[in-house]
């Protein structure tokens, strides 16, 4: 007898691979795009690997989301996994341009699948401070290579966005993964995790500040 696999069944999670510098937010943005996915009705999941000090390495997190609302899954559960797996990412979001491609260095961007989004901001490595003169990265080279191994690249001044928003880069780069159509989240689901579920017109600075910031990169 034929089996016919229901649609759920055949979906698999939305991958997002984030990278951060320290205290530039990544937390707050991981925790802003699961409520993002639970306030719209979908399950996900996130986890996170720490990095060191400041500059000398990124904080990172994985996030996980199914495509299909939890109402159409008959009650069942999707299985998420802990870590990224390079290569199998839809997407790469990132605060800094170097970060960007080492994470492509590191295999994790498929030319074939993964969308990559990343500030050009700079934040100079302690290699790159060390060399006598002018020591750092050539920009457009690091850009190509973004360019080479993504299926799709958008490089935003996510710093320039965040600073003009008066607020920090995570805001920037949620308006940035919602404007590109990754998940299945409409607008308003977003800027509801922002808010933190209040009214917009009670909303305190800070958020006001956030929305302005992932206004910005949405659009852009």
């Amino acid at each position: 007898m034929e089996r016919h696999s229901s649609p759920a069944s055949t979906q698999r999670p939305i991958t997002l691979l984030v990278c951060a510098l320290g205290g530039e937010g990544g937390g707050v943005l991981t925790e802003w795009l699961v409520e993002t996915a639970r306030h719209a009705g979908f399950a996900a999941q996130s986890t996170s690997i720490p990095g060191v000090a400041q500059r000398t390495g990124a904080t990172t997190y994985y996030i996980e989301v199914f495509p299909v609302p939890l109402e159409q899954l008959d009650g069942r559960r999707p299985v998420f996994s802990l870590s990224p797996v390079p290569g199998a990412l839809d997407a790469i979001v990132s605060s800094e341009l170097l970060e960007t491609t080492r994470q492509i260095g590191n295999g994790m961007s498929a030319p074939p699948r993964t969308l990559v989004i990343s500030s050009s901001a700079r934040v100079l490595t302690t290699a790159e401070r060390m060399v006598p003169g002018d020591g750092r990265a050539d920009a457009q080279r690091l850009i190509d290579v973004v360019k080479a191994f993504s299926r799709e690249h958008h490089v935003l001044d996510m710093g320039a966005m965040a600073r003009e928003a008066g607020t920090v880069v995570s805001a920037v780069m949620l308006g940035a993964i919602a404007g590109s159509g990754l998940f299945p989240f409409e607008r308003a689901a977003y800027e509801h995790a922002v808010r933190g579920g209040v009214a917009h017109d009670k909303v305190g600075k800070a958020a006001a500040a956030s929305l302005r910031g992932f206004a910005a990169a949405f659009e852009a």
